[in-house]
């Protein structure tokens, strides 16, 4: 079983809990994608098992990656208000 391919999952699994909460999710999620597809390449080479595992931690990191992302462009495009103006008086 490949390491990197467990840890990939483990952050993965912590930047989805801490995603809603800090900065520090997202900052483990990125972390854990790459560690993940480091993971792939090495299992690729070497044939390891963990295939399913890399692939379990990718998707939890890319999701910790990309609800926020989603979060933060549906908060701007509908819950600002359309008739912002700077009022300088």
């Amino acid at each position: 079983m490949n390491t990197k391919a467990i840890i990939s999952l483990i952050l993965g699994s912590v930047s989805l809990i801490l995603t809603s909460l800090t900065l520090l999710g997202l900052i483990l999620a990125i972390v854990g994608f790459i560690i993940g597809f480091l993971s792939l390449r090495e299992i690729h080479k070497t044939g390891q098992k963990g295939r399913g595992v890399a692939i379990a931690g990718l998707t939890c990191n890319t999701l910790a990656i990309v609800i926020p992302l989603m979060i933060i462009i549906v908060h701007l495009l509908f819950l600002t208000p359309a008739d912002f103006r700077l009022d300088i008086s």
